[in-house]
């Protein structure tokens, strides 16, 4: 009788041997998407009705491209502060604090009963102008896209919160019980055990909401902010070329979704404990 790991040696295939195809493991749905990003490139090189709308979007150089800068400018900044506020909160949620738990439970599932939209205008039409008056300042000193990063920012840091609560919950209680052991305050077993530990569980579900807040950026077109968005409706409606402008926002917001996507596929990667992917 053939002993297993003799089995297994020999299916398993030599050192520099041929690659074997997997059409199963194979990432059609990248092949999917690049024809139809290329499809689209080709309809802007050999057609003037989609050059000239694809210029009047997105400008080249890119120092001229209002849009696409305004929206990389809402995404990143918001993300940025909505990961800040987020982890407060999660913190406050996981809180032995009652007081603490209770009022960050209110916030997360006040603001997630909120539709996005209407969010939108309540931060941009009504606490706005009630916080200029507030602090003394004009209404119109604050712009609409210092609104529209505040209430993206605001509205995220409901669910990213979510996100540090579950990622703090998923490290073993037995990782905090030994950092008491050696001394550590629980400050520092939150700061050097467990934080670092959940942002690992935390980064797939992270990238999701930052993928998701891009794409939200386009609601802020409703407050005239020129991202591409309203970039994209400016322009179709004075040339009346919907079909042009609106395939080409498509296009770009694919092209910028697909970026991040595949950078945090490759960082996931990267900071993986081997063995676990």
């Amino acid at each position: 009788m053939t002993d297993p790991r003799e089995q297994a040696e020999l299916a398993a295939p030599e050192p520099g041997g041929a690659y074997t195809f997997d059409a199963k493991e194979f990432p059609w749905w990248l092949v999917t998407m690049l024809i139809i990003i290329a499809a689209l490139i080709l309809a802007v090189i050999f057609s003037e009705e989609y050059q000239e709308a694809f210029y009047n979007i997105f400008p080249i150089p890119l120092r001229l491209a209002e849009g696409i800068l305004m929206t990389l400018y809402l995404t990143f900044g918001s993300f940025v502060v909505a990961l800040v506020l987020g982890l407060l909160i999660g913190l406050a949620r996981v809180s032995k604090n009652p007081l603490l738990k209770n009022v960050a439970s209110t916030y997360i599932e006040f603001v997630r009963g909120i539709p996005m939209l209407v969010f939108f205008f309540v931060i941009a039409l009504v606490l706005a102008p009630d916080f200029a008056d507030l602090v003394n300042m004009e209404s119109r000193s604050i712009s609409q896209a210092v609104r529209a990063s505040a209430a993206l920012s605001l509205f995220y840091a409901a669910f990213i919160a979510e996100v540090f609560r579950a990622g703090i919950q998923s490290v073993p209680s037995e990782q905090a019980e030994a950092g008491r052991s050696l001394g550590l305050r629980d400050r520092q077993i939150m700061r050097r055990i467990v934080l670092p530990q959940a942002v690992r569980n935390m980064l797939p579900a992270l990238g999701n909401d930052l993928i998701s807040l891009m794409k939200d950026t386009s609601l802020a077109s409703v407050l005239a902010v020129r991202e591409v968005t309203q970039m994209a409706r400016l322009y179709s409606g004075s040339s009346f070329r919907f079909r042009e402008s609106f395939f080409i926002l498509v296009t770009i917001y694919v092209v910028l979704t697909l970026i991040l996507s595949l950078a945090l596929r490759w960082y996931e990667r990267r900071i993986a404990i081997p063995g676990r992917i």
